[in-house]
């Protein structure tokens, strides 16, 4: 993928649920430090500075941020014009994957995990999958265990115990340390049978991307299919990707 295309890719990732945050403004910058070439080129170029300006003061302005998120738009809507993505249609004859409902492991232990930008401390419970951070509020709509009630500090509390985890959810944590924030509150997640030890991992809600995350032969990849426009983002598909298709078209 080139710089361009790797750029817009992870745009992609911050702006899927309709909300840009600073964690995630950070993330931008710090995917930047990590790819020169990208931000050597469009739309770095335009990007990078606002970026470096924004951080002149070590914060973030509502101003600030309303005119990255409308930027961030603008971008995204040319390279769309440029570069119209195909409509894919599965075929009627292939099956849904069989799907469960994920759940994340319970452990016994309750963690201090520190703010990333103020000297605030949240509590965060493994076994009941709780925190006391603001974020969390909105998540507890969900049982223990599913995937929507992990924020930020709930992937970094997983992260500090040292255990082994399934690849599937370690998978999403290190979508959270990359994206610097916890799963999309609202979406639900699903495990896909495609092989018994590594499913994949399937999340959508009202919006209208779904994220799929598939085991390949370099480890879990992150992929994502518009439901609306049936079109997987950027063209860039999994191998199943017509039997991920049609398990979309029958859960969200």
């Amino acid at each position: 993928m080139n710089p361009t295309g790797k750029t817009i890719a992870f745009l992609r990732t911050l702006t899927a649920d309709g909300l840009l945050t600073g964690e995630e403004v950070w993330s931008l910058a710090e995917f930047f430090n990590q790819n020169k070439p990208c931000a050597e080129d469009w739309p770095g170029t335009i990007l990078v500075p606002m970026l470096s300006s924004t951080f002149d003061d070590a914060s973030t302005s509502d101003e600030e941020m309303e005119v990255l998120a409308s930027t961030i738009s603008s971008i995204e809507q040319e390279w769309a014009t440029k570069n119209p993505l195909p409509k894919t249609a599965a075929p009627e004859n292939i099956t849904p994957l069989k799907s469960t409902q994920a759940s994340m492991p319970a452990l016994d232990l309750s963690l201090q995990i520190p703010a990333s930008r103020n000297d605030d401390i949240f509590v965060v419970s493994l076994l009941q999958h709780t925190c006391t951070c603001p974020d969390w509020r909105q998540r507890q709509i969900w049982p223990a265990a599913h995937p929507g009630r992990c924020c930020k500090h709930v992937a970094h509390a997983f992260a500090q115990t040292g255990k082994p985890l399934d690849p599937w959810f370690q998978a999403l944590l290190d979508d959270c340390f990359w994206r610097w924030r916890g799963t999309d509150p609202v979406d639900d997640w699903l495990l896909l049978s495609v092989t018994k030890s590594k499913p994949a991992l399937l999340s959508g809600g009202p919006g209208e991307w779904c994220t799929v995350f598939v085991s390949e032969p370099k480890g879990y990849q992150k992929y994502a299919f518009n439901r609306i426009d049936r079109h997987w983002s950027f063209n860039s598909t999994p191998s199943i990707s017509a039997e991920i298709e049609r398990t979309i078209r029958e859960h969200f």
